[in-house]
C-alpha cells in the first residue's frame, strides 16, 4: 500500500460524521478511545462526546480516571460499562458521575473486590434514566426504590434481602426482563406486580416459591432445595434444570415430588426444554412409579449426554407428549448426578439397578458410546409419534 492510498484511507476515516465514529468507539475500552485524540485535531474531541464509555478501574490510577471523566462532555451516556476495583478510591462519585449523565444502560461490576462490600447511596435508586442495570457482586439494600423506566434487570452474585427485592420490584413498574443469578437464600419471589415482566432467569439456591402470573419466559436452575412454581399461567416457554444432587438421603424422594409439581405446572406450555440432571430426577420418578402428568409441549429440547440414567425420563416425556411436533437434541457436556448415587439410591428402593436403566426397546447390551447413541436414536424414532412429530434437529 502506497503512502497516498494511507493518506486517502486516513483522510476517509476522517471525515466520517461523529455519530458514525461513536458507534465505532462503542465497541473498544475507553483507554483505547481516548488515544484517537493524538491522530489530529479532528480527532482531539471526538472521544468526549461518544454516548458510550467503558472502564476498568483496575487498569486506570485515580488521576487518570479523574481526567478522563473531567474531559467527558456528552450531557447523555447511553451505556456504561465500569468494572471496579480497589484502586476506584471514590465508588460513589463514580456512580453519581453515571446518574448525572442520565445513563440508560449501566453495568456496575465489582468482581475485583470482595464481594458484597459495596453499599449503593440513595441516589442510585432513584435514577429515572434507568433502562437497563446489570450488577455483579454488590449489595443492595435500600428503603426506597424509584427505577420508573426500569426494563431489563439483571443481578449477579449480589447480597440482596427479601425486604429489598419486593422494593426494587414494588419501584420497577415498567420490569420486563429480570435476572438472579446466585443471589442465594431468597425466600418468596412475588412478582404479580410487574405487569410487564416477560422474561424471568434464575439460577441459584432460591427462592423457594415462585409467583410470576405475566412471565412469558422462564429459564430456572436451582439446587435441591424445594422451589415451587406457584403461579405461572402465562408461561409459553421454559427451561428447567437442577444442580447436580447427592441421592444419598432422603433428598431425592422430596426433589422427585417437587420435579414433578413443577411439570404439573407446565402441562399447558408449548417450548420446553430440560437439562441432563432434570431428566436423570425424571428417569428415578419413572423408576419408583411416580404419576407423570400430560404436557401440551409442542417443541421440546433436550440439553443432555446420552447416558443411560437420562432414558427412563426421556421415554415417560415423550410418551406423555401426544403434541411434540419437533424434538430438538442437544449434546452437550454437563454435570450430572454420579451413577454412584443413583444406583446407591436405587438399592436403597430395593430396585435392580442392572434393570432399572433398561426401557425393553433400548440395547445397552455395551456402554460403548456411539453404540449407545445409535440405539437411542431408533428408540426416539420407534417411540415417537410420527403422525405428530413434524421435525427432529440433532
Amino acid at each position: 500500500m502506497t503512502g497516498d492510498s494511507i493518506a486517502a484511507g486516513m483522510d476517509y476515516i476522517s471525515a466520517l460524521p461523529d455519530a458514525i465514529l461513536h458507534i465505532i468507539f462503542s465497541d473498544f475500552p475507553t483507554k483505547f478511545v481516548i488515544r484517537t485524540s493524538v491522530l489530529s485535531k479532528r480527532w482531539r474531541h471526538v472521544w468526549s462526546d461518544t454516548p458510550s464509555l467503558s472502564i476498568d478501574c483496575s487498569e486506570a490510577d485515580p488521576d487518570s480516571l479523574n481526567r478522563t471523566l473531567a474531559n467527558y462532555s456528552a450531557p447523555r451516556i447511553m451505556s456504561f460499562d465500569l468494572r471496579v476495583s480497589s484502586k476506584a478510591h471514590d465508588i460513589i462519585s463514580l456512580v453519581e458521575f453515571a446518574v448525572s449523565r442520565k445513563t440508560e444502560k449501566l453495568s456496575l461490576d465489582f468482581r475485583d473486590d470482595c464481594v458484597y462490600v459495596y453499599n449503593f447511596p440513595g441516589f442510585f435508586y432513584t435514577s429515572s434514566s434507568l433502562k437497563q442495570l446489570v450488577v455483579d457482586s454488590g449489595a443492595l439494600d435500600t428503603i426506597h426504590v424509584s427505577w420508573t423506566s426500569l426494563r431489563d434487570l439483571s443481578l449477579s452474585f449480589c447480597k440482596l434481602s427479601d425486604a429489598s427485592l419486593a422494593k426494587i420490584v414494588s419501584g420497577s413498574p415498567l420490569l420486563e426482563s429480570l435476572t438472579l443469578h446466585h443471589c442465594d437464600n431468597l425466600g418468596s419471589l412475588d412478582l404479580s406486580e410487574l405487569r410487564q415482566l416477560k422474561k424471568l432467569d434464575i439460577d441459584n439456591e432460591g427462592p423457594t416459591q415462585i409467583v410470576a402470573p405475566h412471565v412469558h419466559c422462564l429459564r430456572l436452575r436451582h439446587s435441591h432445595r424445594q422451589c415451587s412454581l406457584e403461579d405461572v399461567s402465562s408461561l409459553t416457554e421454559a427451561y428447567l434444570n437442577i444442580y447436580c444432587i447427592s441421592c444419598y438421603y432422603y433428598k431425592a424422594d422430596l426433589v422427585q415430588v417437587y420435579v414433578l409439581d413443577m411439570l404439573e405446572k407446565l402441562q399447558s406450555v408449548k417450548k420446553l426444554t430440560f437439562g441432563a440432571a432434570f431428566l436423570q430426577i425424571l428417569s428415578l420418578a419413572e423408576i419408583c412409579e411416580f404419576p407423570f402428568p400430560m404436557l401440551k409441549v409442542e417443541v421440546l429440547t433436550l440439553e443432555t449426554m446420552i447416558v443411560p440414567s437420562v432414558i427412563p425420563g426421556i421415554a415417560k416425556l415423550l410418551q406423555n407428549s401426544p403434541g411434540v411436533k419437533m424434538l430438538k437434541l442437544d449434546i452437550v457436556s454437563s454435570k450430572i448426578i454420579l451413577d454412584a448415587d443413583l444406583n446407591f439410591y436405587l438399592d436403597l428402593k430395593d430396585l435392580d439397578q442392572n434393570q432399572c436403566w433398561k426401557p425393553k426397546d433400548l440395547d445397552f447390551s455395551t456402554s460403548y458410546e456411539p453404540k449407545l447413541m445409535t440405539s437411542f436414536m431408533e428408540f426416539l424414532m420407534e417411540n415417537t409419534r410420527e403422525d405428530n412429530l413434524s421435525q427432529y434437529n440433532w
